[in-house]
Parts: structure tokens; sequence; C-alpha cells
């Protein structure tokens, strides 16, 4: 019987793509007497620092079809390029690809040309597959697509499954299939932090600095790497080159990215406007308008020492910030006191400026870099 690997961008109405991989699941093990279709698997991840299942190398290396769940944030994922590319790079040159099944979630699920595979939408509706999924006037329709897609997926699964390779063991040097496409935009990582020996001044815990500005960890102990790692790798998931950065010279660096269409980001630590020298870069940043500038300010709930003097620091960002602070044009993000909040709002932060740049019809300045181009493995 055949088994199907589904590939989703983590983010994509989760819940919705889970009850569709069971429904599908449940509909090609009834076309089946041995029900293999069990042996299905859901392959969302979530963010980069996120462990992969142990297993998912194995199905992507064993599984008969691969069904793909499109929009535009699947093709700005990392992980699903490299899903993508383990899966078709099993085919040889010639054989038939009918295991590749790309599906339309969303409505604006518009195939990348170089990929070459037909790309399957509801017929008779204008909208995605997320859309049947979800309204429940839409179940006839949801349930007729659902089972024509089982009928395709057993039949390419019987006639045409991709060929059994061995495992990829190091997923993080697969390349992203989907990087042809994507255009490298820019985002500026600004860290407003300071070192252990500068917050000394101010605070007793020093425990989430270190010898430089770009060591902050905020979220230590349970996320021990630093926060501008953190912020490079959520760029790279939505294909944003991070360019991480400190204070100097923050005002001509603004002023620059805004002149090439480049994206910026602040990642403010409460405590650095107890430290007048940086206080005044910031109040200089607000005073002549954040713009398209955004300013996220992360606290772990642990650090008791920054939740025992939160009204304090909340005063401190809102001098310093004045402008900012009383236009409320959603530009500032504080009390994010986990590291998956800080992930879920910096992702949906970059997400929807790069919406707004693409509305825009504004092209990346010619410091952003061109098309990446990455080599494509072959299979056996």
């Amino acid at each position: 019987m055949p088994n199907f690997f589904l590939s989703s961008a983590a983010g994509d109405d989760d819940p919705y793509v889970r009850q569709f991989f069971d429904d599908l699941r449940g509909q090609v093990s009834a076309l089946s007497s041995d029900h293999g279709a069990d042996l299905s698997f859901l392959g969302t991840v979530g963010n980069r620092d996120t462990a992969l299942p142990a297993d998912m190398l194995l199905r992507l290396a064993s599984c008969d079809v691969f069904v793909a769940l499109t929009s535009p944030r699947y093709f700005r994922n990392a992980t699903c390029g490299r899903q993508w590319e383990i899966f078709t790079s099993r085919f040889k040159a010639g054989d038939d690809r009918a295991a590749v099944i790309p599906v339309a979630w969303s409505a604006d699920a518009a195939m990348p040309e170089f990929l070459d595979v037909p790309l399957v939408v509801p017929e008779g509706t204008s909208r995605g597959l997320r859309q049947l999924v979800r309204l429940r006037g839409l179940r006839s329709e949801y349930e007729s697509f659902l089972g024509q897609l089982a009928r395709r997926v057993v039949a390419a699964g019987e006639a045409a499954p991709a060929p059994a390779s061995e495992p990829v063991t190091d997923f993080a040097r697969v390349p992203n299939i989907f990087s042809a496409s994507i255009v490298d935009l820019r985002v500026h990582i600004i860290i407003a932090a300071a070192s252990r020996q500068e917050m000394d001044e101010v605070r007793d815990d020093l425990s989430y600095y270190g010898a430089e500005a770009g060591d902050w960890a905020p979220y230590r102990p349970d996320v021990p790497g630093s926060l501008a790692s953190r912020a490079r790798l959520l760029a790279a998931d939505q294909a944003l080159r991070g360019e991480v950065a400190a204070l100097d010279d923050v005002v001509d660096r603004i002023e620059r990215a805004r002149a090439a269409h480049e994206i910026v980001v602040i990642l403010c630590d409460w405590w650095i406007t107890q430290l007048d020298a940086y206080r005044h870069i910031l109040a200089e940043i607000d005073r002549r308008g954040l713009g398209d500038t955004v300013v996220l300010v992360p606290a772990s709930r642990a650090d008791r020492e920054s939740m025992d003097n939160l009204a304090e620091l909340r005063f401190g960002l809102r001098r310093t910030f004045q402008e900012s602070w009383r236009q409320a044009q959603g530009r500032l993000h504080s009390d994010l006191s986990t590291a998956e909040a800080f992930d879920a709002d910096l992702a949906g932060v970059l997400e929807e400026a790069r919406n707004r740049l693409f509305r825009s019809g504004a092209e990346p300045g010619e410091n952003s870099g061109p098309v990446v181009e990455r080599p494509i493995l072959r299979g056996p």
C-alpha cells in the first residue's frame, strides 16, 4: 500500500494541516486492504532551533509519494525546500514523477516555473484547500477533493513510486531547492544591548551578557544561544539575509536601509535605556521617526531582576521612544517573555515587512544581493 509524506510550512494554519493529513491518511488507507497509509508522515517542522523528528529523514528516503501544501509561506520555508530536494533527488532523469503532488493550500500558491510540476487546485472554486478545510459550508467540496486526491496518491504510489534511497545524514547541508526563485532580501538586525562590563553599572544579574553586545542572550538558561543568532536563523527561514549590527552608526544604517528598500529590526534590551549614552542614540532614532523599523523588546519571565523592575524599565522604554509610543502604530513589541513568543513575533514582523515591500512594488537595493542559485542534488 502506498504511503505518503505530507510537507507543509510551520505556522500555515497548523491545526487544519493536521486535520487534512488525518483525513487524507484515512481515505488512502480505506482504498487498501493492508491499511499501509498508517505509515504516512506529517513533515511540518517548527523554527530552525527545533530538533527534527527522529524519523523524518528516514520517511523522506522511503515514502512512495510526496504531497506538498503550497503557499507563499511554503516557498519561503527552508525546511520545506530541503524536504522537496531530498525527495525529488531520489528520481533519475527521465523518471515518471507522478509521485510529486503539490496541492494549492492557499489560493495564491503559484508554482515556481523551474520546478516544472503541475499544481493540483480544487476544481470549481477559486479558494485554496485551506479554505475548504476551514469552512463548514464547503464540506461537500472538501470531501470530493479529498477523495480525488486520495485516489491520485494511491495511483501514483502503486504505478510510479519514488525509488528508495539512503536517508540523508546532515539535513542542514541539503540545498534549499526553492532558493533559486527567491530574491535575497536583506534584513538589518540591530542589537540594542551592551556588554557585561557596561551592564554592571545598572544591574546585578549579568548572566545574560557577554564580552560584546551581540552576545546578549535574554532567554538563558533555557535558550543559551545569543538572540542575534536566533534572529538570523529565523530570518533565513523566510529567505531573508540577516545582517547583525550593534548600535554603531544605527541612524545612518536605517536611512540607507530605507533607501535600498531593506528591512530593519531593532532587538532592544529593556535595561539599555538605563544607560544614558545608549538611551540618547535610541531617542535620536525615535525623534527622526522609526518609519517601517520595528523594535522588539524581549525579556524572559525567568529573569527575576527584570520582572521585579518591570515598571521602571517600561517607563524607561516609554521615555526613550516617546514619539513611537504616542503614535502606537505597532512598531514597539514588548513583553516577549518566552523564546517561543519572540520567534512568533519576529516571524510575523518579517513576513509583514516582506509583504509590504512586495505590495509596494519596491525592488531590493543594489546592496541587497542577487538572486541566489544553489546547486541541486541529483539522485542515484
